[in-house]
């Protein structure tokens, strides 16, 4: 059984406080397709519990969580520096999702995706449940699947 909404949107927002001293809001709805550069990060939970969290966001939110981690303005950000970010931001979101979820598990690396037109499809997914959120402006959505096996 994965987490609720309201645990999901309580640690994704902790995180964005915690990690970063930025505020994030909880939007309904999916997020609108940006029509810039966005990035993809997919961490995957295995053990008892199958399944995974996506997150999705713009690159100017990702340059503002990467601006804040590293002390630098955006301009000085190199791609790296943004991959690095957004792989830390999942990785600690989902580290939150396992702890809640029951038995033994464990998290995968990141996989991250970038660029202005694609589509992440996860096979196998017993159920997947997205939550958008906002930042100046910006959308991020945080997707939790549960798969079959």
């Amino acid at each position: 059984m994965k987490p609720n909404e309201t645990q999901i949107r309580s640690i994704v927002q902790s995180v964005w406080s915690t990690q970063l001293g930025l505020e994030i809001q909880d939007a309904e709805g999916p997020a609108p397709p940006g029509p810039g550069r966005n990035m993809t990060a997919a961490i995957n939970i295995s053990g008892d519990f199958h399944g995974g969290i996506r997150l999705e966001c713009s690159r100017v939110i990702i340059q503002r969580a990467a601006s804040v981690m590293f002390d630098l303005p955006t301009d000085k950000l190199t791609d790296d520096d943004e991959r690095d970010v957004i792989g830390e931001l999942a990785n600690v979101v989902a580290g939150n999702v396992k702890a809640l979820v029951p038995g033994s598990n464990s998290i995968s690396l990141p996989t991250i995706v970038e660029g202005s037109d694609y589509r992440v499809s996860a096979l196998d997914v017993k159920t997947s449940d997205d939550f958008s959120f906002t930042m100046e402006g910006e959308w991020m959505t945080v997707t939790v699947m549960e798969h079959r096996s």
